[in-house]
């Protein structure tokens, strides 16, 4: 009796390890969908675009890119939580997905397991722009002014709550002693328009959106949030050097899946994506929108995701930030 159990267990595991081989080796034989948390243009949205055209041309598939912008992501994250976990429906992240259960009081899915990381495919540093019609011209002149008028807080806009780039004002203020009022978006775009028509005088973006609007003279870049000057931009300089010494903002963006996905699934997404980003063409097109190329092995990549998460929990945490600010 029991050998025969035995057997059957064995010849169970066996069946399991060939259907989900079976299920890795037709996938995809449909359609795939990815969801981008935040609006169509920004620092998110554009590379997700570029690569995951590459993915479908390598998988034989198309990859339909849908924009859901909203609660600084959580209205995008909430839809990929609840769909199937059979590697159709993708989604774009960052280091920062984990810490929205630090801000918001209830979220319909778990930021921390519900979600998780595949491979990365660029790195975004972030820029502080502003507008041509606001009283400075460099960050050493709006630190100035922010410090010569405490009483006022500068506006900033980012794509919302718990966005790299609200976090990346938050650090800003606590190191430099100024007042900034965070002013959230439903992404980037949104708040550089802003920006663009005098309504706010600051906003934090990716690098690669503040170069093509700064373009229109109606925008300024006053630096940008990476420890060192970046290739993409050289001539652009650090937050760090404009007067904020040790100020470091920047993150990468990955593609995730929802969690239970089969693991066969993940491992071909993983290898498809980190092709995809070695290729040259995409390479290219990466640096001229202005995002940095970047491959990582799973460890890798799990690490790091790990320590930018303590990195701004600790932000997040000795700021008291929840959402509404």
């Amino acid at each position: 009796m029991l050998r025969k159990t035995l057997a059957a267990l064995a010849t169970a595991a066996l069946l399991g390890l060939s259907t989900t081989a079976v299920v890795a080796q037709n996938y995809p034989d449909r359609p795939i969908r990815m969801i981008v948390p935040f609006s169509a243009g920004g620092a998110t949205d554009t590379p997700t675009r570029l690569v995951m055209k590459k993915v479908g041309e390598q998988l034989g598939q198309t990859v339909v890119v849908e924009n859901k912008p909203g609660a600084g992501g959580a209205l995008g994250y909430s839809e990929v939580a609840r769909s199937k976990p059979d590697g159709y429906t993708l989604t774009v992240a960052s280091a920062h997905l984990p810490l929205m259960g630090l801000i918001y009081d209830k979220l319909p899915f778990d930021p921390v397991t519900d979600i998780v990381s595949v491979a990365p495919m660029a790195n975004v540093p972030i820029a502080l722009v502003a507008s041509s019609s606001a009283p400075f011209k460099t960050m050493a002149e709006m630190l100035d002014y922010a410090r010569k008028n405490p009483s006022t807080s500068l506006a900033y806009g980012s794509p919302g709550v718990s966005t790299p780039q609200h976090l990346a004002g938050v650090l800003l203020a606590t190191m430099a002693g100024i007042k900034l009022e965070h002013v959230p978006y439903k992404g980037g775009m949104p708040a550089v328009q802003d920006v663009m028509a005098g309504s706010i005088p600051l906003a934090f973006i990716g690098l690669s959106t503040a170069i093509a609007q700064a373009e229109t003279g109606r925008i300024r870049i006053l630096g940008a949030g990476g420890a060192k000057r970046s290739l993409l931009a050289p001539n652009v300089p650090t937050i760090a050097e404009g007067g904020v010494p040790g100020y470091e903002a920047s993150y990468w963006i990955d593609i995730s899946v929802v969690k239970g996905t089969p693991e066969a699934i993940v491992n071909r997404l993983h290898a498809e994506i980190t092709k995809a980003v070695q290729n040259p063409e995409v390479q290219e097109g990466l640096r001229k929108g202005g995002f940095e190329p970047l491959v990582m092995s799973p460890g890798e990549n799990q690490r790091a995701l790990k320590e930018q998460a303590a990195k701004w929990g600790k932000v997040i945490r000795e700021n008291n930030i929840r959402a509404g600010q």
